[in-house]
């Protein structure tokens, strides 16, 4: 149990505060960065399926 309490006693007072407030931020940043990269994958994913039907699309009209 003295684990623990000397644990809590690291984050306490206003250098505690600001530990904190930096772990949480940067955990918020990594997310939207996470997501970010996801939509940049979708969006990817998506033009390069568009572009494969359209070129089907268009090959097909020529026969």
């Amino acid at each position: 149990m003295s684990e623990v309490i000397s644990l809590s006693a690291h984050f306490s007072g206003p250098s505690g505060a600001l530990i904190m407030s930096f772990i949480s931020l940067s955990i918020v940043f990594l997310v939207i960065i996470g997501l970010m990269l996801m939509m940049v994958v979708i969006h990817k994913l998506v033009s390069a399926s568009i572009s494969v039907k359209s070129s089907k699309n268009s090959s097909g009209e020529s026969n």
